[in-house]
């Protein structure tokens, strides 16, 4: 008998704001998010954009 093991990545993708935070890379929640296609950047406050777990830019608008 055959049985799968439990996905994880789905479970770990929904937990990037709280993985931000316990790493220290931000405080709160993002102030913006902005949807380019199929991505998702969310804009927080220090002028951070994240994408997932991955910075891909600084917002120099404040």
């Amino acid at each position: 008998m055959v049985q799968a093991e439990p996905r994880q990545s789905k479970e770990r993708n929904r937990n990037y704001i709280l993985r931000r935070q316990e790493a220290g890379l931000v405080q709160g929640t993002p102030t913006s998010r902005l949807i380019i296609g199929k991505r998702e950047i969310d804009v927080y406050r220090n002028g951070l954009m994240f994408e997932g777990d991955h910075v891909v830019g600084v917002s120099r608008r404040k």
